[in-house]
């Protein structure tokens, strides 16, 4: 192997594959946080804009790159059965790379819904390991549980840091409109919490830059544990700590296994508690603010990027 193993992430560039939706920003942020450790040379294909710009799949291109440039790993996001769609390579291309003894990594960002399981599943046979985030109890899920290693979501933290700035945003919701989120965010609204709310990738795209700016400005950001009926701790956790806000988040099982509420973030019930909630910590900022300071350190310190790619490397190396 090179001085630096050369790892090519294959990603999509838009998010669900439609330029609509706007950049990627999990799956850029992805190959973006193992870009600023310095741990790898980077590079990346993106089957859905190959197919938008060129018409035609991008298999045989991706195997000509990986012959070319013979990568020591490819780090793959996958969410559609390999060949269902023009944004997704094939089972074929999959044995081809492995036929070239280049390991594959597989990412799951929601590895507990069964059409992600149903697909780890089937190209499990290609996977030297699988990554997964969200839900801890996912991997029950999937026929083969030993190639699957849950983690924290890596962040960009040259973008994802605490910039030591005004914080002129008291509370701040940066997602979608689900329908249980919009009762939430109204609720708070119409009894006095005033929520600065933009984001969700489907909804009105902002830019991981504009994101980690916002975060940077708001005193405490509010996220929701839920997915799909399932607990789960989404990005939204880790970009909050990184950024020094304090987090005020739906009570629910999966942080709570990585951080310790009230002392680095905040749970709530339901629209009373966090009614009550926003309230007192919006009149009490020094108490805000040390809760926000643990949440940062603690992430800083045991969910990093860079501890992160180091213990996926090692697991593909050594």
């Amino acid at each position: 192997m090179k001085s630096k193993p050369q790892i090519l992430f294959v990603v999509d560039q838009w998010c669900e594959g439609q330029i609509a939706n706007g950049i990627s920003e999990w799956e850029t942020n992805l190959w973006k946080s193992l870009e600023s450790t310095g741990l790898a040379d980077i590079e990346t294909f993106h089957f859905d804009d190959y197919f938008l710009k060129h018409k035609v799949r991008a298999d045989e291109a991706l195997i000509q790159k990986c012959l070319e440039k013979k990568p020591d790993l490819i780090v793959l996001g996958i969410y559609t059965l390999p060949g269902s769609a023009t944004q997704t390579l094939t089972f074929e291309t999959l044995k081809q790379i492995t036929n070239q003894k280049i390991p594959i990594v597989a990412t799951w960002g929601d590895l507990h819904s069964p059409i992600q399981s149903d697909i780890a599943d089937k190209i499990s046979a290609y996977t030297k390991l699988n990554i997964y985030t969200a839900s801890s109890e996912a991997a029950s899920r999937v026929s083969r549980p030993e190639l699957f290693t849950y983690t924290w979501v890596p962040k960009d933290e040259r973008l994802f840091r605490d910039l030591k700035i005004e914080r002129d945003i008291p509370f701040i919701y940066l997602g979608s409109s689900k329908p249980d989120r919009a009762a939430a965010v109204d609720y708070l609204n119409t009894h006095g919490v005033h929520v600065a709310h933009t984001g969700g990738e489907r909804e009105c795209h902002v830019s991981t830059a504009d994101y980690a700016s916002l975060l940077n400005r708001a005193q405490i950001s509010l996220s929701f544990s839920r997915s799909g009926g399932f607990h789960v701790t989404n990005a939204r956790v880790f970009e909050t700590m990184l950024c020094g806000a304090m987090l005020l988040e739906q009570e629910g099982a999966e942080t709570a296994r990585l951080y310790e509420p009230f002392k680095d973030y905040v749970p709530f019930s339901d629209h009373k508690d966090l009614l009550e909630k926003a309230k007192f910590y919006i009149a009490n900022p020094d108490v805000a603010k040390k809760i926000a300071e643990s949440g940062y350190k603690k992430t800083c310190s045991q969910y990093s990027a860079l501890k992160f790619w180091q213990m996926i490397l090692k697991r593909v190396f050594d």
